[in-house]
C-alpha cells in the first residue's frame, strides 16, 4: 500500500491550523480530555484511515479504534475513534475528514465499478494519472483501495503514443520505422498506441505495437474492432478509455477489450461521514 513520510502529514496539519486553535483557545477547552468518534452515513469503502490515525497522534491523541483501508462498512458504522486534549482533536477534525470523505468517496465509487466488471469477467479496471497535482499519492491508494489499479502512474514509467506525439514525428505513417527502434531501444516496456478509428488501429497493429488503447468509441463499434483485430493480431491488447460510467461499463467489459481506462472517479461524490466530539 502506499506510504506516507510524516512530513507529510504534518504539512496537511500546518495548512489548516499553523499556530493555534483559536476557537478552543478562546473557549478556554484546549486542555479537556476528549473523545472524537467517526461514523459512517452509508455503505462506505474504505480508505486513508491509516493517514487519518496518524494526523492524531501527531497531535498527541490516542488511537482507540480504527478501520483499515480498503473495507466495507455499514451505514452507521464507527470507523475511527481517538481520545486526547481537545484542541488536538479540534486541530485534526477537518484535516482528517476531508481527507476522508473526498478519498473514501472515490475508494467507494471505484469498488462499485470494480463489481460491475466483475460480473462479466476478470478484466482490471485502470485509472488514469488525471487527478489534482500533488494529490497523486492520496488518490492512487483510494482508487487501489476500491479495487482498481492505475493506468500509468507518471511520464516515466510508459510508453504510450499519442496523437500529439505522432504530429511532431511525421504522422502514423512513421510507425513502422519508429516502434521497432522505440522497442529496441525499451525492450522491457510494452508499447501502446492511441487509435481514435479501426484503420488506425490495424496500421499500428501492422507496425507491431504490443497494446491499442481506443478512445471514446461507440460500444458497438468496439465489439467488431476487438474482433477483428484479435482474429488477426491474437498478442495484441486493447483497452478502451473516455465515456465510461456506471450504467455503460458492464458492456463496456463484454467488449472484448483487456482493460478498462477511466478518470471519472477522481470526480466521485464524497462520503457522508459524521463526526462527535464529546467529554471523557
Amino acid at each position: 500500500m502506499i506510504f506516507f513520510q510524516t512530513h507529510e502529514i504534518e504539512a496537511w496539519i500546518n495548512e489548516d491550523a499553523p499556530l493555534i486553535d483559536l476557537t478552543s483557545h478562546l473557549l478556554g477547552i484546549e486542555n479537556q480530555p476528549s473523545r472524537l468518534s467517526v461514523r459512517s452515513r452509508h455503505p462506505t469503502r474504505l480508505t486513508m484511515m491509516e493517514e487519518a490515525a496518524r494526523i492524531f497522534e501527531l497531535l498527541g491523541a490516542e488511537i482507540i479504534f480504527v478501520m483499515p483501508s480498503a473495507a466495507d462498512v455499514d451505514a452507521g458504522s464507527l470507523i475511527l475513534q481517538v481520545e486526547g486534549r481537545a484542541d488536538a482533536l479540534h486541530r485534526g477534525w477537518k484535516v482528517a475528514m476531508n481527507l476522508l470523505e473526498y478519498l473514501c468517496g472515490i475508494s467507494t465509487l471505484t469498488a462499485q465499478m470494480v463489481s460491475e466488471v466483475q460480473q462479466v469477467g476478470d478484466i482490471p479496471l485502470l485509472v488514469t494519472r488525471k487527478h489534482l497535482p500533488g494529490m497523486k499519492k492520496p488518490m492512487i491508494k483510494a482508487i487501489l483501495s476500491g479495487g482498481a489499479h492505475p493506468h500509468r502512474l507518471g511520464l516515466s514509467e510508459t510508453v504510450l503514443i499519442f496523437e500529439n506525439h505522432l504530429n511532431l514525428i511525421g504522422g502514423r505513417d512513421s510507425l513502422p520505422d519508429r516502434l521497432p527502434k522505440i522497442q529496441a531501444a525499451a525492450c522491457e516496456k510494452k508499447i501502446s498506441v492511441e487509435c481514435d478509428t479501426y484503420e488506425q488501429a490495424l496500421q499500428a497493429a501492422l507496425a507491431g505495437t504490443d497494446l491499442i488503447q481506443f478512445d471514446k468509441v461507440e460500444v458497438g463499434l468496439l465489439n467488431q474492432w476487438c474482433s477483428q483485430l484479435k482474429t488477426q493480431f491474437p498478442q495484441l491488447k486493447i483497452i478502451i478509455a473516455g465515456g465510461i460510467r456506471p450504467d455503460n461499463i458492464r458492456l463496456y467489459a463484454q467488449s472484448g477489450v483487456d482493460g478498462i481506462v477511466l478518470s471519472s472517479l477522481y470526480h466521485a461524490k464524497p462520503a457522508d461521514l459524521g463526526v462527535t466530539i464529546e467529554l471523557l
